[in-house]
């Protein structure tokens, strides 16, 4: 089978970038919107999945079911802190601060695989702190504290997506895309739900209008973003996959800026500047180095 095109990557940043936009037009609670948007997206691929992978879904070992559903909680944890951030500050700040995980990446492949440490990963993660502390600076006011909160819940949603995609990255070395993210949803539903009943979060009813944005992120976000995305871990590195999301705060920040009105402020367009040069310098001198020694 031949290699996928990288350039996929694009198509599955394309449609993530799209969620944040979804969700703002959700008046739904950030649990809500998270648990339905991982329903939809299981009920939707169980058929095609059953139908392709029903023999595989059996004979997955244990250790491997095992990492699906801990990938499933870094999901779920991803989600609910993300799309909650989204409800407490802006787009561009919630999108370049989630888009900071390849530094995190990076870091548990590290810890994971001995990769060496270098000047260039301690060059990038200063750079990313020094970003992410300037756009903390812009929503440091009294009326601002949501704002600041609403920033580290999507700091947060960095850390528990880098999890997920260095998961996704073993695992779909012995497992199909098809199989993996069937699991892998499914548990994210689950646990998600029942983060709504422990929280006393009502989940029904809702308006007609709520159940359909809450498919379409399941479809266009979920399925077209980050099904793509596990698609091609296979084939290229969490990381490679990971650095894709640099390109997530510039769709969504431009599609905010129409539809919203959303002006970035100072503040994050200078912490964005230096968060994504940051991970783009390590990353990209890595993969030099790294084509120079082949």
């Amino acid at each position: 089978m031949n290699k996928p095109s990288k350039y996929w990557i694009l198509v599955g940043t394309f449609f993530t970038s799209v969620s944040s936009i979804i969700i703002r037009l959700s008046n739904a609670p950030a649990l809500v919107i998270s648990a339905y948007r991982m329903l939809f997206t299981s009920i939707m691929l169980f058929f095609p999945v059953y139908t392709n992978n029903k023999g595989e879904l059996k004979n997955i070992n244990k250790s491997n079911y095992i990492l699906c559903i801990i990938s499933g909680i870094f999901l779920a944890l991803h989600y609910a802190s993300w799309i909650q951030s989204l409800k407490m500050t802006t787009i561009a700040n919630s999108t370049v601060l989630v888009s900071s995980s390849p530094i995190f990446v990076a870091a548990v492949n590290y810890f994971l695989l001995k990769e060496k440490v270098n000047k260039r990963m301690i060059v990038g993660i200063i750079m990313s702190l020094l970003g992410t502390a300037i756009i903390a600076m812009g929503s440091s006011g009294g009326e601002e504290s949501s704002m600041l909160i609403g920033n580290t819940l999507a700091f947060l949603g960095a850390i528990f997506v880098a999890g997920y995609l260095v998961i996704g990255g073993i695992v779909r070395k012995d497992v199909s895309a098809g199989a993996y993210v069937f699991v892998v949803y499914s548990v994210s539903g689950i646990v998600l739900f029942a983060m709504c009943f422990l929280t006393s979060t009502p989940v029904y009813p809702y308006p007609l209008r709520e159940y359909i944005l809450f498919l379409s992120l399941g479809f266009f976000s979920s399925i077209l973003g980050h099904t793509v995305y596990n698609y091609l871990i296979k084939y290229y590195s969490s990381t490679l996959i990971s650095v894709s999301t640099l390109s997530e705060p510039i769709f969504a920040s431009v599609f905010a800026m129409i539809l919203f009105k959303e002006i970035p402020s100072v503040y994050t367009v200078l912490g964005g500047i230096i968060i994504i040069s940051g991970i783009y310098y390590y990353l990209m001198t890595q993969h030099n180095v790294k084509h120079e020694k082949n």
